[in-house]
């Protein structure tokens, strides 16, 4: 089954398609990079990291952030099982940089069987 492809362009007449791991990855990104109360049709939608000062991101509990975007991730994407969530810190040395990683972990169905998920994701 294919989906749509983020960002949404127009080529021909038709949107991009992407497979199902595609897609989650996609809407994972998605989440992780907008910030609550961003969407007005939905003020939910998004994930706290971006509530937090750089000083709070290397600061916070670790637990109650994983446990924020985990629960985020669960809510808006329902393709996705069994969803863990870590962070590592890789810092680039740019002044505007956060230097967080989130890895997300889980598992899907890809209409045959139970498949694993693993993507990594460069927040701020």
């Amino acid at each position: 089954m294919e989906y749509l492809a983020l960002p949404f362009v127009l080529r021909n007449g038709y949107l991009g398609r992407a497979e199902i791991y595609d897609s989650i990855a996609q809407s994972v990104g998605l989440i992780l990079c907008t910030r609550l109360k961003m969407l007005p049709f939905d003020r939910k939608y998004g994930c706290d990291i971006w509530e937090k000062e750089f000083s709070d991101v290397q600061t916070i509990n670790k637990s109650d952030m994983r446990a924020s975007v985990r629960n985020a991730i669960s809510i808006y994407e329902k393709r996705l099982d069994n969803i863990a969530v870590s962070f590592a810190d890789m810092s680039d040395g740019k002044p505007h940089s956060i230097g967080l990683v989130a890895k997300v972990t889980g598992t899907y169905f890809d209409g045959k069987s139970k498949k694993r998920f693993e993507a990594n994701y460069n927040v701020g």
